[in-house]
Protein backbone atom coordinates (compact mmCIF):
# COMPACT_ATOMS: atom_id res chain seq x y z
CA UNK A 1 0.00 0.00 0.00
CA UNK A 2 3.11 2.42 1.06
CA UNK A 3 4.11 1.21 -2.46
CA UNK A 4 4.77 4.49 -4.95
CA UNK A 5 2.59 4.05 -8.36
CA UNK A 6 4.75 4.19 -11.72
CA UNK A 7 1.51 4.98 -13.28
CA UNK A 8 -1.13 6.75 -11.46
CA UNK A 9 -4.51 5.33 -13.35
CA UNK A 10 -7.14 8.12 -11.74
CA UNK A 11 -10.35 6.55 -12.99
CA UNK A 12 -10.96 3.99 -10.01
CA UNK A 13 -9.04 0.87 -12.39
CA UNK A 14 -7.33 -1.83 -10.48
CA UNK A 15 -8.03 -3.81 -7.62
CA UNK A 16 -10.55 -2.96 -5.14
CA UNK A 17 -9.34 -2.13 -1.82
CA UNK A 18 -5.77 -0.81 -2.76
CA UNK A 19 -4.99 3.56 -2.35
CA UNK A 20 -4.46 3.78 -6.09
CA UNK A 21 -7.81 2.39 -6.49
CA UNK A 22 -9.58 4.08 -4.12
CA UNK A 23 -8.41 7.83 -4.51
CA UNK A 24 -8.57 7.06 -8.54
CA UNK A 25 -12.11 6.49 -7.58
CA UNK A 26 -12.66 9.40 -5.64
CA UNK A 27 -11.51 11.68 -8.57
CA UNK A 28 -12.84 9.52 -11.50
CA UNK A 29 -15.88 9.76 -13.98
CA UNK A 30 -18.32 7.46 -11.95
CA UNK A 31 -20.61 8.93 -9.37
CA UNK A 32 -20.79 7.13 -5.73
CA UNK A 33 -23.82 8.19 -4.08
CA UNK A 34 -22.97 9.43 -0.40
CA UNK A 35 -24.20 6.19 1.49
CA UNK A 36 -21.73 4.35 -0.31
CA UNK A 37 -19.69 2.02 1.62
CA UNK A 38 -16.93 3.22 -0.85
CA UNK A 39 -16.44 5.69 1.14
CA UNK A 40 -15.91 3.75 5.02
CA UNK A 41 -13.02 2.15 2.44
CA UNK A 42 -11.65 5.41 1.45
CA UNK A 43 -11.32 6.78 4.55
CA UNK A 44 -9.87 3.97 6.61
CA UNK A 45 -6.69 4.62 4.22
CA UNK A 46 -3.24 4.15 6.52
CA UNK A 47 -1.02 7.15 6.69
CA UNK A 48 2.12 5.86 4.65
CA UNK A 49 1.00 6.56 1.48
CA UNK A 50 3.70 8.88 -0.32
CA UNK A 51 3.05 10.05 -3.95
CA UNK A 52 5.34 12.42 -5.74
CA UNK A 53 3.58 16.15 -5.76
CA UNK A 54 3.10 15.89 -10.55
CA UNK A 55 0.52 12.41 -9.56
CA UNK A 56 -1.37 14.33 -6.74
CA UNK A 57 -1.76 17.31 -9.34
CA UNK A 58 -2.83 14.89 -11.66
CA UNK A 59 -5.49 13.52 -9.59
CA UNK A 60 -6.59 17.27 -8.49
CA UNK A 61 -6.90 17.97 -12.07
CA UNK A 62 -9.00 14.70 -13.17
CA UNK A 63 -11.48 15.54 -10.01
CA UNK A 64 -11.90 19.07 -10.88
CA UNK A 65 -12.91 18.30 -14.32
CA UNK A 66 -15.17 15.58 -12.91
CA UNK A 67 -16.66 16.99 -9.79
CA UNK A 68 -19.42 19.01 -11.40
CA UNK A 69 -21.40 15.49 -11.95
CA UNK A 70 -20.29 13.30 -9.46
CA UNK A 71 -19.93 15.78 -6.28
CA UNK A 72 -17.69 13.63 -4.44
CA UNK A 73 -15.91 16.84 -3.23
CA UNK A 74 -19.45 17.73 -0.81
CA UNK A 75 -19.58 13.83 -0.45
CA UNK A 76 -16.49 13.61 1.28
CA UNK A 77 -17.27 17.32 3.18
CA UNK A 78 -20.40 15.49 4.44
CA UNK A 79 -18.48 12.07 5.70
CA UNK A 80 -16.05 14.78 7.54
CA UNK A 81 -19.22 16.22 9.35
CA UNK A 82 -20.45 12.60 10.28
CA UNK A 83 -16.79 11.53 11.45
CA UNK A 84 -16.30 14.73 14.05
CA UNK A 85 -19.96 14.40 15.15
CA UNK A 86 -19.54 10.70 16.07
CA UNK A 87 -16.16 11.72 17.70
CA UNK A 88 -17.87 14.30 19.63
CA UNK A 89 -19.94 11.81 21.37
CA UNK A 90 -17.45 10.65 22.70
CA UNK A 91 -14.07 12.84 22.57
CA UNK A 92 -11.92 10.84 25.09
CA UNK A 93 -11.55 7.91 23.19
CA UNK A 94 -9.19 7.68 20.08
CA UNK A 95 -12.06 5.65 17.92
CA UNK A 96 -12.21 4.87 14.61
CA UNK A 97 -14.44 8.07 13.74
CA UNK A 98 -11.48 10.32 14.86
CA UNK A 99 -8.50 8.43 12.63
CA UNK A 100 -11.19 8.53 9.73
CA UNK A 101 -11.92 12.29 10.70
CA UNK A 102 -8.08 12.92 10.12
CA UNK A 103 -8.26 11.11 6.44
CA UNK A 104 -11.46 13.27 5.40
CA UNK A 105 -9.95 16.65 6.85
CA UNK A 106 -6.99 15.52 4.74
CA UNK A 107 -8.19 14.45 1.33
CA UNK A 108 -10.55 17.29 1.65
CA UNK A 109 -7.92 19.63 2.21
CA UNK A 110 -5.75 18.50 -0.56
CA UNK A 111 -8.44 18.81 -3.20
CA UNK A 112 -10.46 21.86 -1.73
CA UNK A 113 -6.70 23.96 -2.04
CA UNK A 114 -6.15 23.10 -5.89
CA UNK A 115 -9.90 23.43 -6.63
CA UNK A 116 -9.90 26.78 -4.72
CA UNK A 117 -6.44 28.29 -6.38
CA UNK A 118 -7.27 26.87 -10.20
CA UNK A 119 -11.24 28.23 -10.08
CA UNK A 120 -11.45 30.01 -13.75
CA UNK A 121 -14.14 32.30 -12.32
CA UNK A 122 -15.03 34.45 -9.33
CA UNK A 123 -18.60 32.41 -8.41
CA UNK A 124 -17.64 29.42 -5.77
CA UNK A 125 -20.61 28.29 -6.88
CA UNK A 126 -18.07 25.96 -9.52
CA UNK A 127 -16.85 24.62 -6.33
CA UNK A 128 -20.33 22.10 -6.94
CA UNK A 129 -20.19 21.93 -2.80
CA UNK A 130 -23.46 20.56 -2.74
CA UNK A 131 -25.62 16.78 -3.65
CA UNK A 132 -26.75 17.00 -7.21
CA UNK A 133 -30.77 17.42 -7.31
CA UNK A 134 -30.78 13.84 -8.94
CA UNK A 135 -29.28 12.35 -5.98
CA UNK A 136 -31.09 11.81 -2.41
CA UNK A 137 -29.99 13.86 0.38
CA UNK A 138 -30.04 11.22 3.83
CA UNK A 139 -32.52 11.01 6.31
CA UNK A 140 -30.53 13.48 8.40
CA UNK A 141 -29.54 15.82 5.97
CA UNK A 142 -32.03 18.27 5.24
CA UNK A 143 -32.82 18.91 1.17
CA UNK A 144 -32.20 22.65 1.80
CA UNK A 145 -29.10 22.13 4.48
CA UNK A 146 -25.94 24.12 3.33
CA UNK A 147 -23.16 21.45 3.50
CA UNK A 148 -20.53 24.01 4.03
CA UNK A 149 -22.53 25.61 7.37
CA UNK A 150 -22.97 21.56 8.31
CA UNK A 151 -19.13 21.13 7.74
CA UNK A 152 -18.04 24.56 9.70
CA UNK A 153 -20.35 23.83 12.62
CA UNK A 154 -18.64 20.24 13.10
CA UNK A 155 -14.90 21.58 12.73
CA UNK A 156 -15.48 24.69 15.11
CA UNK A 157 -17.56 22.74 17.50
CA UNK A 158 -14.56 20.05 17.77
CA UNK A 159 -11.72 22.47 17.69
CA UNK A 160 -13.90 24.16 20.58
CA UNK A 161 -14.83 21.78 22.32
CA UNK A 162 -12.06 19.28 22.31
CA UNK A 163 -8.81 20.01 24.21
CA UNK A 164 -5.44 18.63 21.92
CA UNK A 165 -3.38 16.13 23.70
CA UNK A 166 -1.20 13.62 21.78
CA UNK A 167 -3.85 11.01 20.74
CA UNK A 168 -5.93 14.18 19.43
CA UNK A 169 -3.37 16.10 18.16
CA UNK A 170 -2.99 15.13 14.76
CA UNK A 171 -6.79 15.79 14.07
CA UNK A 172 -6.57 19.05 15.97
CA UNK A 173 -3.82 19.82 13.39
CA UNK A 174 -5.80 18.56 10.03
CA UNK A 175 -8.37 20.65 10.84
CA UNK A 176 -6.82 23.84 11.07
CA UNK A 177 -5.06 23.19 8.07
CA UNK A 178 -8.40 22.53 6.66
CA UNK A 179 -9.77 25.72 7.64
CA UNK A 180 -6.80 27.85 6.70
CA UNK A 181 -7.13 26.44 3.07
CA UNK A 182 -11.18 26.69 3.48
CA UNK A 183 -11.14 30.20 4.37
CA UNK A 184 -8.41 31.27 1.77
CA UNK A 185 -11.03 32.46 -0.96
CA UNK A 186 -10.28 36.14 0.54
CA UNK A 187 -7.41 35.75 -1.00
CA UNK A 188 -9.30 35.91 -4.72
CA UNK A 189 -10.91 39.88 -3.17
CA UNK A 190 -8.41 42.01 -3.40
CA UNK A 191 -6.99 44.44 -0.93
CA UNK A 192 -10.94 45.22 -0.33
CA UNK A 193 -13.80 42.82 -0.38
CA UNK A 194 -17.12 44.18 -2.86
CA UNK A 195 -20.22 43.50 -2.46
CA UNK A 196 -20.30 40.70 -5.08
CA UNK A 197 -17.68 38.79 -3.13
CA UNK A 198 -18.53 35.07 -1.15
CA UNK A 199 -16.59 33.46 1.29
CA UNK A 200 -18.83 30.51 2.03
CA UNK A 201 -16.36 28.59 4.52
CA UNK A 202 -15.75 31.67 6.59
CA UNK A 203 -18.94 33.22 6.27
CA UNK A 204 -20.39 30.03 7.73
CA UNK A 205 -17.91 30.24 10.60
CA UNK A 206 -18.94 33.40 11.03
CA UNK A 207 -22.31 32.55 10.96
CA UNK A 208 -22.15 30.16 13.85
CA UNK A 209 -23.18 30.89 17.83
CA UNK A 210 -21.07 33.48 19.54
CA UNK A 211 -20.24 31.11 22.98
CA UNK A 212 -19.32 28.55 20.12
CA UNK A 213 -16.70 31.11 18.00
CA UNK A 214 -15.82 32.24 21.28
CA UNK A 215 -14.02 28.70 22.69
CA UNK A 216 -12.92 28.17 19.16
CA UNK A 217 -10.84 31.59 19.67
CA UNK A 218 -10.04 30.79 23.13
CA UNK A 219 -8.49 27.67 21.96
CA UNK A 220 -6.46 28.95 18.99
CA UNK A 221 -5.07 31.67 21.22
CA UNK A 222 -4.45 29.09 24.37
CA UNK A 223 -2.40 26.93 21.02
CA UNK A 224 -0.19 29.68 20.02
CA UNK A 225 0.56 30.38 23.90
CA UNK A 226 1.45 26.95 24.82
CA UNK A 227 3.20 25.69 21.35
CA UNK A 228 1.74 21.94 21.59
CA UNK A 229 3.98 19.71 19.63
CA UNK A 230 3.08 16.06 18.91
CA UNK A 231 5.41 13.49 20.32
CA UNK A 232 4.75 11.21 17.54
CA UNK A 233 6.08 10.80 13.99
CA UNK A 234 2.32 10.07 12.57
CA UNK A 235 1.74 12.20 9.78
CA UNK A 236 0.58 12.37 6.43
CA UNK A 237 2.49 11.73 3.39
CA UNK A 238 0.44 11.76 0.25
CA UNK A 239 1.98 14.72 -1.27
CA UNK A 240 5.75 15.24 -1.38
CA UNK A 241 7.64 17.93 0.24
CA UNK A 242 8.79 19.13 -2.86
CA UNK A 243 5.33 21.19 -3.07
CA UNK A 244 5.86 25.04 -2.41
CA UNK A 245 4.07 26.44 0.56
CA UNK A 246 0.99 28.21 0.00
CA UNK A 247 0.14 31.62 0.24
CA UNK A 248 -1.29 31.56 3.70
CA UNK A 249 1.92 29.41 5.08
CA UNK A 250 4.20 31.65 3.91
CA UNK A 251 3.27 35.15 4.55
CA UNK A 252 1.37 34.26 7.52
CA UNK A 253 4.01 33.67 10.21
CA UNK A 254 5.28 37.35 9.42
CA UNK A 255 2.25 38.63 9.47
CA UNK A 256 1.46 37.01 13.15
CA UNK A 257 4.73 38.10 14.56
CA UNK A 258 3.27 42.00 14.27
CA UNK A 259 0.23 41.39 15.26
CA UNK A 260 0.18 39.16 17.90
CA UNK A 261 3.63 40.45 19.23
CA UNK A 262 2.07 41.49 22.71
CA UNK A 263 1.81 37.71 22.88
CA UNK A 264 5.02 36.49 22.26
CA UNK A 265 5.90 37.86 26.13
CA UNK A 266 4.10 34.53 27.16
CA UNK A 267 5.96 32.69 24.73
CA UNK A 268 9.32 30.54 26.02
CA UNK A 269 11.76 32.10 23.24
CA UNK A 270 13.69 28.55 23.10
CA UNK A 271 14.27 27.45 19.77
CA UNK A 272 12.28 23.83 20.34
CA UNK A 273 9.25 26.34 21.49
CA UNK A 274 8.93 27.91 18.27
CA UNK A 275 8.74 24.64 16.54
CA UNK A 276 4.92 24.23 16.58
CA UNK A 277 2.36 23.51 13.26
CA UNK A 278 -0.63 23.87 15.91
CA UNK A 279 0.62 27.20 17.00
CA UNK A 280 1.35 28.45 13.04
CA UNK A 281 -1.79 27.21 12.16
CA UNK A 282 -3.62 29.06 14.97
CA UNK A 283 -2.32 32.18 14.48
CA UNK A 284 -3.21 32.21 11.04
CA UNK A 285 -7.00 31.41 11.16
CA UNK A 286 -6.78 34.08 14.02
CA UNK A 287 -5.55 36.71 11.43
CA UNK A 288 -8.32 35.59 9.04
CA UNK A 289 -10.67 35.68 11.66
CA UNK A 290 -9.72 39.48 12.55
CA UNK A 291 -9.69 40.69 9.59
CA UNK A 292 -13.01 39.76 7.75
CA UNK A 293 -14.97 42.20 6.76
CA UNK A 294 -18.76 41.71 4.71
CA UNK A 295 -19.45 44.15 2.72
CA UNK A 296 -22.99 45.53 2.54
CA UNK A 297 -24.68 48.30 0.15
CA UNK A 298 -27.03 50.03 1.71
CA UNK A 299 -29.62 52.26 0.12
CA UNK A 300 -29.74 55.16 1.97
CA UNK A 301 -32.15 58.44 1.56
CA UNK A 302 -30.42 61.38 0.99
CA UNK A 303 -31.87 65.21 0.27
CA UNK A 304 -30.94 68.21 -2.18
CA UNK A 305 -32.30 71.39 -1.67
CA UNK A 306 -32.78 73.18 -4.88
CA UNK A 307 -34.33 76.59 -4.80
CA UNK A 308 -37.31 76.57 -2.13
CA UNK A 309 -38.42 73.28 -3.01
CA UNK A 310 -36.39 69.86 -1.93
CA UNK A 311 -36.29 66.63 -3.79
CA UNK A 312 -34.87 62.94 -2.25
CA UNK A 313 -33.17 60.66 -3.94
CA UNK A 314 -31.93 57.12 -3.45
CA UNK A 315 -27.76 56.89 -3.34
CA UNK A 316 -26.05 53.80 -2.64
CA UNK A 317 -23.61 53.82 0.72
CA UNK A 318 -21.07 50.70 1.36
CA UNK A 319 -20.53 49.63 5.16
CA UNK A 320 -18.37 47.09 6.05
CA UNK A 321 -18.99 44.96 9.17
Amino acid sequence: MGGLPSTPRWGGEGPPETAEYLIGTFVGGKTFPVTSDYWHKLLELPFDLHWPANHVEQACQTLAQNNRSTRHLAKILIHLTWCLQESLSNPDVLSVASMKAVNASYISSVFLKYSIENLNSQNLDDLYLSLDDSETPPSNIRKDESIINMVMHAVLSYIGRVDVSPKRYLLHHELLNFMLIATSTQLLSGPSPGPNDAHPFIDAAMRQEHSLVGSVVHKLLLNYISRPRSKTSASYTLISEENQLGVLKRVGSAAANIVLLPLSYFVNSSFEASRSQLADSSVNILLILIHYRKCILVESVKNSNVGVGSESFLKEETYFR
